[in-house]
């Protein structure tokens, strides 16, 4: 999955439940537990205010990290 500008401006228009079911489902595709995001209705708002911030290089970042923990370099250390 790739998150651009536009993928960006559709969940921050998302209400906090949907944000939050939203992440979780990118999580689990992304093989990561997302009961270890511990997503919850207290921090979803910094969790919008984050997403907010993104500029373009760091969503190219996000979705270079996105793509290798997708191909299992992520789990390395």
């Amino acid at each position: 999955m790739q998150i651009d500008e536009r993928m960006l401006q559709r969940l921050l228009a998302m209400n906090d439940e949907q944000l939050g079911r939203m992440i979780q489902k990118i999580a689990a595709e992304s093989g990561i537990d997302p009961a270890q995001l511990g997503i919850n209705p207290q921090n979803i708002e910094s969790v919008r205010s984050a997403l907010g911030s993104i500029g373009e290089d760091e969503l190219e970042g996000i979705n270079r990290l996105y793509e290798d923990y997708r191909r299992g370099k992520g789990n390395r250390k």
